[in-house]
This record gives C-alpha cells, sequence and structure tokens, in this order.
C-alpha cells in the first residue's frame, strides 16, 4: 500500500513503519494519524507479519504536531480530531502483534506520546524526548494518561508543566526507553530484537498485550468527552495564530 505522509515496507515477517515528512521533521498532521492508522490496518490483516517497526525518516522520529494543519473553531472539529488521534494510539495497543519504536532523532510531542502507546522503545544516542504542548496552549493528553503508569506521576508531570527536552539516556532512566544503542547501531539492534520476537508465541504475545493495555479503551472514551473543550478555547486559537504568525503566544487562560 501507499501512503502520503508515511512509508510501510514488509520483509521476512517484519513490518516496517516509517514517517515520511523530513522536510517537516516528520510533525504528526492528520494525514499522518489516519495513514498510521490504515497501515496497522493492513498490518493486522496480514497474517504473514508478526512484528512491527516504528521508525522516522531523516533527522527526527516525529517533532510534534503540525500546528498550522489543525483547526478547533467549532467543537465537532475538536471532537473529530481527537478521534482521529487517538486512533491510531489504541491500535498500537490493540494490535496483536508487537510494536518496536525505533527512536532516530527528535521525539517531542507525538514522537514522545506515540511511543509510550509501543511495546518496547529503542533509542539511537542522538535521540531527545520532550512534551512541549504547554506552549500551545494544550495539554499532551495521550501522554498523560500513558506516562502516568508508565512513568509516573512526578516525571510526567515535570515533562508536561515545563516542557523540558530529556537524551536519550535520561529517558532511558525514567522507563521511556528500553535500550539506548550508538546511532549507526539503531535499526541492526532493532532488527535483531524483531526477529527474536517474530519466533515468539502469536497467541501469547496477543494476550501480553491485552494484559498489558486493559485500560485503554475506558481512558479513550475520557478523552474523547474532555479534549474538545480545551480545544475550542481562546488559548488554543492564540496557539495557532502564533503559529502561523511565527511568533510567541500570549495566553489568557480562557
Amino acid at each position: 500500500m501507499e501512503f502520503e505522509t508515511i512509508l510501510l515496507d514488509k520483509k521476512d515477517r517484519i513490518a516496517t513503519i516509517t514517517f515520511n515528512r523530513p522536510d517537516k521533521m516528520n510533525a504528526a498532521s492528520p494525514a499522518v494519524f489516519s495513514d498510521l492508522d490504515a497501515a496497522l490496518t493492513d498490518i493486522e490483516q496480514d497474517d504473514d507479519i508478526r512484528v512491527v517497526i516504528l521508525t522516522g525518516k531523516g533527522e527526527a522520529f516525529s517533532a510534534g504536531a503540525d500546528v498550522g494543519k489543525f483547526e478547533f473553531d467549532k467543537i465537532i472539529k475538536g471532537i473529530e480530531f481527537i478521534e482521529n488521534v487517538t486512533r491510531p494510539f489504541m491500535h498500537l495497543e490493540y494490535l496483536p502483534k508487537p510494536v518496536i519504536a525505533a527512536v532516530n532523532g527528535y521525539a517531542y510531542g507525538f514522537g514522545t506520546g506515540i511511543t509510550l502507546a509501543c511495546d518496547v522503545v529503542i533509542a539511537s544516542d542522538k535521540a531527545k524526548f520532550s512534551t512541549r504542548e504547554v506552549n500551545w496552549g494544550q495539554i499532551p493528553i495521550e501522554t498523560l494518561l500513558r506516562g502516568t503508569e508508565i512513568l509516573g506521576k512526578r516525571t510526567i508531570a515535570y515533562m508536561a508543566l515545563t516542557g523540558a527536552t530529556f537524551t536519550a539516556e535520561e529517558a532511558k532512566a525514567v522507563g521511556l526507553v528500553n535500550k539506548v544503542v550508538p546511532h549507526d547501531q539503531l535499526m541492526e539492534e532493532v532488527m535483531k530484537i524483531a526477529e527474536g520476537m517474530k519466533k515468539g508465541a502469536p497467541l501469547a504475545q496477543k494476550m501480553i498485550k491485552k494484559v498489558l493495555n486493559r485500560k485503554c479503551r475506558e481512558d479513550w472514551d475520557w478523552t474523547v468527552a474532555m479534549m474538545p473543550t480545551l480545544f475550542a478555547s481562546e488559548d488554543v486559537a492564540e496557539a495557532r495564530a502564533a503559529f502561523m504568525e511565527k511568533r510567541k503566544p500570549e495566553f489568557k487562560g480562557r
């Protein structure tokens, strides 16, 4: 299959999804969310595929959201947005096949959040992680939900409230990353892990993922109910205008 914003390659029972917007640092747009979900559907229906690798083309894994591509002037648009965003997160978690994130560079905002939905995270020593949504009047809802459980309240609070950047080693220290490897050895190491995973028992792998991700549906329902109100705020409108005008936003808390 061909997609607008990602590449999908299948070889030797391993599927590799590559974010393919290097000129935009692989920033997430509505098309990225839709393409990722469609690729996961294709993989889910392909019985020959046993393991999935998620990575980025160029210098970034994904450097956040392409703010200029989103519009929230109506509540319904906020609802459509959060549904579009949440779908691939949940798909990664409910996919009955292991998913490895190969973080090759900048993983900001969406880039950090999507790794939390993957089963294993291997990072290049050049990788950097950050949640910067607060600087644009928004909250990293998917990251907060998963990060609280995976990283702990103190760590995710610090990341979300300050927008601080973590190196690959710092991310490993707080549990965001499983292993850090030299940049030029990243895909070699990831393929080694994938080769081992594809020999595992499929039903057992499926059940492991079900146990680990059992709260996803409850979290999704709560997210859809809450987030559109924030998207309709004046602060979010100001953040989008500031992004388009290449200036710092001036928030008023309404």
